[in-house]
């Protein structure tokens, strides 16, 4: 509720020019015609696929710098043709949609430069990669259930 909050905020006061790219309609078509090929168009991912659940899981993952940088290197977004701008508005939608009950309170948006940063390293094992993830995590005591939809 909190990451809500603060969402309307910003709305309100107009900071959308901070380079910050947020998750506005735009956002959401982009989701649609991009991600909800894999992921579905609710989020909900597809176990037969092995294609996890965008509920909650991204909004954990922000938490720790490794997981942040993780959800700009996913291959469906480091090798798309979607530009860092789109890329980080189509981030903050799923975040502010699919997990803000999740997010901290100091949560940050991605800017388009932290995007572009990310996108530059192009992980050669998504797995190892998310299994240190949820390492990084698990020090911190949060536990990540991929079977939750």
């Amino acid at each position: 509720m909190i990451a809500r909050k603060w969402w309307i905020v910003m709305l309100a006061t107009g900071v959308l020019s901070s380079g910050i790219a947020y998750a506005t309609d735009f956002g959401r078509q982009s989701y649609l015609l991009n991600c909800a090929g894999c992921h579905g168009p609710d989020g909900t991912g597809s176990d037969a696929n092995e294609v996890p659940t965008l509920h909650r899981i991204p909004g954990q993952f922000v938490k720790v710098p490794r997981g942040r940088a993780f959800l700009s290197q996913v291959p469906g977004i480091v090798y798309s043709s979607l530009t860092n701008a789109e890329v980080a508005e189509i981030l903050n939608w799923i975040l502010i949609h699919y997990s803000s009950d999740v997010l901290s309170a100091d949560f940050k948006p991605y800017t388009v430069s932290e995007v572009a940063r990310y996108r530059g390293v192009h992980p050669v094992s998504i797995p190892k990669i998310r299994a240190q993830v949820l390492s990084d995590l698990a020090a911190q005591g949060i536990s990540i259930d991929y079977g939750a939809r």
